[in-house]
């Protein structure tokens, strides 16, 4: 075992990155866009993180590196605090593992040989500022084009402030160029970056940098895309490989689905319901339901467009988009506030809104990123379940949103245990002490943004399926418990029909 490396990289790390390799896919940088992605948050560039584990390799490891090998297995965060550690291996390479407390988010592998010091380097070139749409691809398919970054002396004085002084610039305008490529063109806008490799290749050139690449593996039902490059020019030819993940559109609610399963009705025509959550994800699907079965629904979102399709969908009269931030007690007090002075009355509040879920552990150093994540799943119930009760009539419903995870704690998500356990603690208050008729819906695995990771949806039970029976239980169509707290595990919730 060599050195260990602290690593936080931040925002500012991140705007050098992007504007010396040319990489501003939005996941990087446009907070609303990142929201709606399985990590829930901006995400630091694969590449950006490679290099910063990098430093953590001796000098001369680095200079005689002839193949890097990099791994992710969880997106890195800006802000937070990872470890690099450098263990030498029997063959001469190096690997370096980085982990979040525990958990191991990449792995990078150096094999010895020539080195990559003459190898070529890209160019300068400028650089979209839109990233392409994500669109399919099939094996075969090519590109070629000039070898460049928009700005390589920014990024070498990048790489030297992280302390990777020693990695060759041939190498490090790999990652950058990789980037770019991977985040701005193919697959582009939609993408996750699961891996990728760079080698020292046998052609020599002392032609202008260019690069050719081409789609090697296109699965469709997966998601998964593999592209090789040969990228030549003055010096050793470099071959890349760049695996990706091309994350497929999570289908929005409609008529078709909100009535999949319960069929359409008008048992709930008159009813007033404010969903807090619920403009995407099982959320969005539980104001189709109620909606087709005849409620007024009020759907928060944090930014237009979602809830607005949802009334598109259903008409004005069944969902009624409310822009506001639930952890905000000024925005969460005003939109309660005006649907009193409209005079609404509150038969029943959905509460399905959290923050995005990655795997985690128990460790110094993800302590305050455990406390903000239970902190974050407490506060989006709370504050919108305190702000909302004198609006709630007599003999009102309450819907909390929990998981699966209650009942079989999850090995690599203590948080999410945590902070689905204080939601259900606090559906039991409002079942136990103010008398409210409460259901804790154990959801199991559904497909939405924030699950849209590798795979997509495969393994998932609808969002329409969960919603149904949520809105049966509303019905009075799911047995209730007396106590007037009812819990429906997730084999309950996607075996549920009429």
């Amino acid at each position: 075992m060599l050195d260990e490396l602290l690593l936080r990289l931040n925002a500012d790390d991140m705007e050098k990155f992007a504007a010396a390799s040319g990489d501003r896919n939005p996941q990087y940088g446009d907070p609303a866009y990142a929201r709606r992605t399985y990590s829930g948050a901006c995400v630091v560039p694969g590449a950006l993180a490679v290099i910063a584990a990098l430093a953590a390799v001796p000098a001369q490891r680095l200079r005689t590196a002839s193949v890097l090998g990099a791994r992710f297995t969880s997106p890195l965060f800006p802000g937070r605090t990872y470890r690099a550690t450098v263990t030498e291996k029997e063959n001469g390479g190096v690997t370096v593992v980085v982990r979040e407390g525990t958990t191991s988010v990449l792995h990078c592998d150096l094999l010895p040989g020539d080195g990559l010091e003459h190898a070529v380097v890209p160019g300068k070139r400028p650089a979209a500022v839109e990233p392409e749409p994500s669109r399919e691809r099939s094996r075969g398919q090519s590109w070629n084009g000039a070898y460049g970054l928009p700005a390589p002396e920014e990024l070498r004085a990048l790489a030297d402030l992280l302390g990777a002084r020693s990695l060759p610039d041939a190498l490090l305008g790999a990652l950058g160029w990789a980037s770019w490529f991977t985040g701005m063109r193919v697959p582009g806008k939609d993408m996750i970056l699961s891996g990728l490799q760079v080698r020292a290749g046998h052609r020599a050139s002392d032609d202008e940098p260019r690069f050719t690449a081409s789609v090697a593996t296109a699965d469709a039902r997966s998601g998964t895309l593999v592209v090789r490059a040969d990228c030549t020019g003055d010096g050793r030819g470099l071959e890349m490989e760049l695996r990706t993940f091309q994350r497929r559109a999570v289908p929005a609610p409609n008529h078709t689905s909100a009535t999949s399963v319960l069929p359409a009705g008008d048992a709930l025509a008159g009813n007033q319901v404010l969903a807090v959550g619920g403009s995407r994800g099982i959320g969005a699907a539980i104001v189709s339901v109620l909606a087709s079965q005849g409620a007024s629904v009020w759907a928060t979102q944090r930014a237009p467009g979602p809830a607005e399709a949802l009334r598109e969908e259903f008409g004005d009269d069944r969902v009624r988009p409310l822009l506001l931030d639930a952890r905000d007690p000024k925005q969460m007090t005003a939109g309660v506030e005006a649907l009193a002075e409209a005079g609404v009355r509150l038969d029943g509040l959905v509460l399905s809104a959290g923050p995005a879920v990655l795997p985690s552990s128990l460790h110094p150093d993800t302590v305050d990123d455990v406390v903000e994540f239970v902190d974050t799943s407490l506060t989006l119930a709370l504050r919108p379940l305190t702000a909302a009760l004198p609006l709630l009539k007599e003999g009102g419903w309450i819907v909390l949103l929990s998981s699966g995870a209650v009942e079989d704690v999850p090995a690599r998500y203590p948080q999410y245990y945590l902070g689905k356990t204080a939601v259900e603690a606090l559906g039991r208050f409002c079942a136990t002490r103010h008398g409210m008729r409460v259901l804790l819906a154990r959801a199991p695995k559904m497909w939405t943004d924030l699950s849209n990771g590798p795979l997509g949806g495969h393994g998932t039970v609808p969002t329409s399926q969960v919603a149904s029976a949520i809105v049966g239980w509303v019905l009075g169509r799911v047995p209730a418990d007396e106590s007037g707290l009812t819990v429906l595990s997730p084999r309950a919730l996607t075996e549920w029909t009429t």
